[in-house]
């Protein structure tokens, strides 16, 4: 990730090792972060609580560090209706019971990276995955989630960035509810 950033100023460690990624891929801690760089994270912030998006959840990894990455994932919510869900479950079975409902919970594939869950009118609606690349082994799990019932879409426009194709895999209930509702 470092060696994709923008050149930069000499920084003090404190905005190489603590601080988020502005426009630009400029990284400032907040107290060296300009009223404009403050005035901008501030209002993503406001608006995700305006929204609940986060439900009262941190910003996942990624929008943690990254302001961009806040404003695409905030966007990307709004027009799916979706708010983080809060679990721990690393499988895919939190879609169908909307809790872990195994003893050991497992993640498929390399292609879960990035992972997080979503909610729609407070019921699992989808597991987003957020990897830096597809193998062929990944695109043959994929298939198969999509045989056993699961809509899986894959694009390029998630709201991680930097670099990263986004696999959705929605409830088909959901899905559909979604589909009706654009």
């Amino acid at each position: 990730m470092i060696d994709q950033l923008a050149p930069a100023e000499d920084l003090p460690s404190c905005c190489k090792h603590h601080g988020l990624f502005y426009p630009g891929r400029i990284r400032r801690c907040r107290r060296h972060a300009t009223p404009e760089q403050q005035n901008l994270a501030a209002d993503i912030d406001a608006h995700a609580d305006e929204l609940g998006v986060l439900n009262g959840e941190d910003w996942p990894y990624g929008p943690n560090i990254d302001v961009e990455s806040r404003g695409r994932l905030l966007d990307w919510a709004e027009h799916h209706q979706l708010r983080l869900a809060r679990t721990q479950c690393q499988g895919l079975h939190w879609l169908a019971r909307g809790r872990c409902g195994v003893r050991v919970c497992n993640r498929l594939g390399h292609w879960m990276d990035h992972v997080t869950r979503w909610n729609r009118f407070g019921e699992p609606a989808l597991i987003l995955a957020q990897p830096y690349r597809l193998h062929g082994d990944d695109m043959v799990e994929l298939g198969q989630l999509a045989a056993d019932g699961l809509h899986v879409w894959v694009h390029t426009h998630g709201w991680y960035g930097w670099g990263t194709v986004a696999v959705e895999v929605w409830d088909r209930q959901a899905w559909e509810q979604h589909i009706r509702a654009s």
